[in-house]
């Protein structure tokens, strides 16, 4: 199946660029396949309760960079036969253990859907994310991460070179990508704390004491 997959040209990529963000509010995993030879892509959105072979829904759109003769001609006949949904739900199944290993995934994607100025948290998350995507072998996760973000390339690579100045992110030997440092890790810890405890003093209790119990 793993073969197949990568076959497919199916990399995991939530949250998906921003244009797709609105396309769902359900609870769910977003899943890019590459169409013609890159010049369209596939956006499979899979459930997380589904329990069929095939995603609640499919976005298939020009890519960006693909050549725009081959875009011009618009999603033929050829290029739906590249689709393929089946796939794109096994991966997601097969990514579930990832949950584990990235436990801050809900928080990541928050900080930077809305971080702007790279301050720690929003760099510590960045650090997390780069280091997601080069796990699951995407070929170009700094420019997910502008997909991602909405910011320009240049600012985003400007980010990922503050984040290892920084101590927030660091080469690992003999492989592609980087590592979260357990720094950014600290932060993202901290950040959680504190944003628990600004809703718990936003809730208060019955008795009008702030997160006060019953």
């Amino acid at each position: 199946m793993e073969a197949e997959i990568q076959r497919a040209n199916m990399t995991p990529a939530s949250p998906p660029p921003h244009g797709l963000v609105d396309a769902t509010d359900e609870d769910g995993s977003w899943v890019r396949q590459e169409l013609a030879h890159g010049n369209f892509e596939a956006w499979h959105f899979v459930r997380h309760d589904s329990v069929g072979a095939a995603p609640a829904y499919i976005v298939i759109r020009p890519a960006p960079g693909g050549d725009p003769a081959a875009i011009a001609r618009g999603a033929t006949t050829t290029v739906l036969r590249d689709v393929r949904p089946s796939d794109a739900v096994a991966l997601v199944r097969d990514q579930d253990y990832k949950v584990q290993k990235y436990p801050r995934a809900s928080q990541v994607d928050t900080l930077l859907a809305k971080g702007r100025r790279p301050g720690d948290a929003y760099l510590a998350a960045l650090a997390l994310r780069y280091e997601r995507l080069a796990d699951s072998g995407d070929r170009s996760p700094v420019r997910r991460l502008a997909e991602i973000t909405g910011l320009p390339l240049g600012t985003v690579k400007s980010h990922l070179q503050l984040a290892r100045r920084k101590g927030l992110l660091e080469a690992v030997s003999a492989k592609a990508g980087g590592r979260a440092t357990d720094a950014a890790h600290r932060i993202l810890a901290d950040a959680d704390a504190e944003s628990d405890g600004s809703v718990a003093e936003a809730c208060p209790s019955a008795d009008g004491l702030p997160g006060g119990t019953e």
